[in-house]
């Protein structure tokens, strides 16, 4: 007995996302709502009509919480970081910090939406830009809304070659595809990021002053995505690890260099500009630390991150512990079968995004103390405001990856996928970069989207008879730009910046974007191929 790929049982798997989609942006659920909805959906799905077995099922919730527990102990300290620096002032401060820096508003919100975020990106991951770069542009004067938008553009082409490439290493090692069309399929894949790496910068600069921002801003935007899309597409197919991370940081220093230009030093903003507030401007009286004293927290998170990742004897000996489990084999009714997991997403305690993240707080928290910035109540408060902030965050999230896990055993996305590739034939490349999207849609992050479909997306283009270069690049582009909106990141926008309940807002202005770029991504490889 075989998986049944049907009209019927492809109608099935598209209902989860689909009531998803229409929840979120339609009537407007929240995703703590929504998600536990969608996870109750496709457990339905999976046992009613996929046969998928209790004893499966089981296994699958607790590997669905394990993951998620392995990216809520980086949105916690995120947050309550993030809660530290409100109490002590220290947007107050960056706020300054950035003006005396450049007084021009575009360079501005470049530097904290765009180029400081893609750096932590590059070493970081998991939303941490996220939860980083909306709140200080909130502190500058941009609007809850806007904030978000733009750091979920401006940061996701660090979706696959970010994180020191972890999502590109999991879609080599799942589709088992050569070192050579490996490094074909980096290199599609980085011009198709450079791209959309573009697109969301000039959408940002437009979101600020239509054609006068990005006719004033034009040369800081090729000259920072000259070095970023294009660093990234030179190293790419070379070597991956660095190849987002480098160019993040050489445009981080160059960016400081650009603010000496007294074109883009001198002050500069548009009083029309419907992204900032009215009265954006924060009151600085009282006792305010320095730039420096408020970036505290994202120096020590740097300098650890870099310590702990790129320097070799260090990250050798930290990566030794790991924290995993092992799963048996399961099979569905109709025979479809989910392998055994010897260590299921292992967890490298002192290697690890969360724990960079809660030394960072700690280490500012103790600082702010000591030098009277904060009190010790002060301290408590940041603690309770960040249990309340992340209750609805680690609903969604949990839900959401418990609910791709059953989609995944069941055979759910199997048979969608399946189903795309036999009705489209080679017309099936235009729609590749929409499984990218899908998945990383479906799982909130792009590495476990490019695990989950990286084989069928190899086994795609032998059907075919084409390179699987080509798909493999299209999915992991596509899952860049499902990164712009996917559950995970904008739960830590929103977390961090008290926009809940914005999640469809945020979908309705963002999805038409991603799904723009999936489309001229999909229809050139396949006018290429043709």
């Amino acid at each position: 007995m075989s998986l049944p790929v049907n009209p019927f049982f492809w109608t099935l798997a598209l209902v989860p996302v689909l009531f998803l989609l229409v929840v979120i942006m339609k009537l407007g659920w929240g995703v703590a709502r929504a998600a536990p909805a969608g996870m109750v959906l496709a457990l339905g799905i999976a046992v009613l009509f996929y046969r998928s077995s209790p004893a499966a099922l089981v296994y699958e919730s607790v590997k669905g919480v394990w993951n998620a527990v392995t990216i809520l102990l980086v949105v916690w300290p995120a947050v309550f970081s993030y809660e530290l620096t409100c109490a002590s002032r220290g947007f107050d401060a960056i706020r300054c910090g950035i003006q005396a820096l450049t007084r021009h508003k575009l360079m501005q919100i470049l530097i904290l939406g765009w180029i400081f975020p893609s750096f932590l990106q590059g070493i970081t991951g998991f939303g941490v830009a996220v939860a980083v770069g909306a709140p200080l542009l909130l502190s500058i004067g941009v609007k809850p809304l806007y904030s978000i938008i733009i750091v979920l553009l401006c940061h996701s082409w660090g979706g696959t070659f970010g994180t020191l490439a972890l999502a590109w290493e999991a879609l080599v090692e799942q589709s088992g595809v050569t070192s050579m069309e490996a490094a074909k399929a980096a290199f599609l894949a980085a011009a198709m990021i450079w791209f959309s790496n573009f697109v969301g910068v000039c959408l940002s600069c437009w979101f600020y002053g239509r054609w006068k921002g990005l006719k004033e801003i034009a040369p800081v935007v090729a000259v920072l995505t000259l070095m970023t899309g294009g660093g990234e597409l030179l190293l790419a197919p070379v070597h991956a690890t660095i190849s987002n991370f480098l160019p993040s940081a050489a445009a981080l220093f160059a960016t400081f260099l650009l603010c000496r230009i007294p074109h883009y030093r001198r002050a500069w903003e548009l009083s029309d500009s419907s992204i900032i507030k009215e009265h954006g401007q924060q009151d600085s009286s009282g006792d305010v630390m320095g730039f420096h004293e408020a970036f505290l927290p994202y120096y020590v998170l740097t300098l650890v991150t870099v310590v702990c990742l790129l320097v070799p004897p260090v990250n050798r000996l930290l990566s030794q512990w790991k924290i995993g489990f092992s799963f048996p084999e399961t099979v569905t009714g109709f025979g479809y079968t989910t392998r055994a997991e010897g260590c299921l997403s292992p967890m490298k305690p002192l290697t690890y995004a969360g724990t960079f993240l809660a030394l960072s707080a700690m280490v500012s928290g103790v600082y702010y103390l000591g030098k009277g910035y904060l009190d010790k109540a002060g301290i408590r408060a940041a603690a309770v405001r960040t249990a309340e902030k992340c209750k609805s965050p680690t609903i969604a999230i949990t839900c959401f990856i418990i609910m791709s896990k059953f989609m995944g055993s069941s055979g759910q996305i199997h048979v969608l996928s399946q189903g795309i590739v036999s009705v489209l034939g080679h017309y099936y490349v235009i729609m590749a970069p929409f499984l990218g999207i899908l998945g990383t849609f479906i799982t909130s992050s792009n590495m476990s989207a490019n695990i989950l479909l990286g084989n069928f997306q190899m086994s795609a283009a032998t059907f075919l008879g084409i390179s699987p270069a080509v798909t493999l690049a299209l999915q992991t582009a596509g899952g860049v730009l499902g990164t712009a909106f996917s559950p995970g990141c904008v739960i830590m926008g929103i977390s961090t910046t008290g926009m809940t309940g914005a999640e469809g807002e945020i979908l309705r202005r963002i999805v038409p974007i991603a799904a723009g770029c999936g489309a001229v991504f999909g229809i050139t490889a396949f006018l290429f191929l043709v």
